[in-house]
């Protein structure tokens, strides 16, 4: 992650509502509400970083009576913030907890975007292609996997599993580089 405009998408993907709120009289001092390494960032990258995304209309911003203002993640702003999680997923290293998650999904040729596009980001994020239609990943995933299928109206389409075991485990293990 190396732009500041990628880590304001995070964090508002992070946040519950895909959005924070912050108010006009105290200007944009939002750094309270960002992880701690972000008072390192020139407050003027973050300013200008959502300035850049409200022109992309990846976020929207909506002043309330009371003078805050809230800003938001837009459903392109979403993709984008979910592509980002999935290009970190690619390298990502942690204790394993010797659990399996599982994408699977039969989409047909109607929702043929969406498919594509799920395929695509898996493959993005590392994970290891068992079948054309079945992945897995060694790490935590589900909120991402459920935005993604909901932002693209997949929910009947695909399924998420957690397993304790594979038959072939050591083949995988060797090939996604897990320990």
């Amino acid at each position: 992650m190396n732009s500041t405009i990628d880590q304001i998408l995070l964090h508002l993907y992070n946040c519950i509502d895909y959005g924070f709120t912050y108010r006009v009289k105290k200007g944009l001092f939002i750094l309270d509400e960002f992880p701690g390494g972000w008072r390192k960032v020139d407050k003027n990258k973050i300013r200008d970083g959502i300035r850049d995304l409200n022109k992309q209309k990846l976020i929207e911003k909506k002043e309330n009576y009371d003078g805050s203002v809230v800003v938001s993640l837009t459903s392109r702003g979403r993709l984008r913030a979910l592509n980002v999680c999935f290009r970190n997923f690619y390298n990502r290293k942690e204790k394993w907890d010797g659990k399996w998650r599982m994408v699977a999904f039969d989409i047909p040729d109607e929702c043929k975007k969406g498919r594509n596009a799920l395929r695509y980001r898996l493959r993005l994020g590392g994970f290891y292609e068992f079948q054309e239609s079945l992945f897995l990943y060694p790490y935590d995933c589900k909120k991402e996997i459920d935005d993604f299928i909901k932002l693209f109206k997949l929910e009947k389409y695909v399924r998420f599993g957690l397993l304790e075991s594979i038959d072939n485990e050591k083949e995988i293990k060797i090939a996604m580089g897990v320990d």
